[in-house]
């Protein structure tokens, strides 16, 4: 599983592991709130971004692949303000397909919720690419 520790800016946001489960991350609202006391977006985003890139890190783990995973592209939707730390959700909607270039894509959505009312806070979809190893 990834060391969350290891990426600076997720370390100094605070974000740490919800449970055991890849892609289950959970955001403190006090190191990452803004002017209107709520969950800063770009907190929210980057949250996301790293659910997604873990989720997507255990099924290349699984089919023991390896290369540099990168996000390629991705939407966000803010459904509500976060009032309280945030956790997160999962789940690949379309598993591996080869591209043009014989690398790897991968779309993951994630669900951003507030940890005290289990209100959807924000979706975000995500395209990540694996780069495979050339030998």
């Amino acid at each position: 599983m990834l060391d969350i520790n290891s990426i600076l800016p997720a370390r100094a946001m605070g974000i740490d592991r919800e449970s055991d489960r890849p892609g289950q991350l959970r955001l403190p609202l006090a190191p990452n709130i803004n002017d209107k006391g709520t969950a800063f977006a770009g907190s929210i985003f980057s949250l996301a971004v790293l659910s997604g890139y873990e989720t997507a890190l255990e099924r290349l783990g699984q089919l023991n692949l390896s290369g540099n995973l990168f996000l390629l592209s991705s939407h966000i939707t803010y459904h509500q303000p976060g009032l309280s730390d945030l956790i997160t959700r999962s789940r690949i909607i379309e598993d591996l397909k080869p591209t043009r270039k014989a690398n790897w894509k991968m779309r993951i959505e994630v669900e951003v919720v507030d940890a005290q009312s289990q209100s959807l806070c924000a979706t975000f979809e995500g395209l990540y690419i694996l780069q495979v190893e050339k030998g």
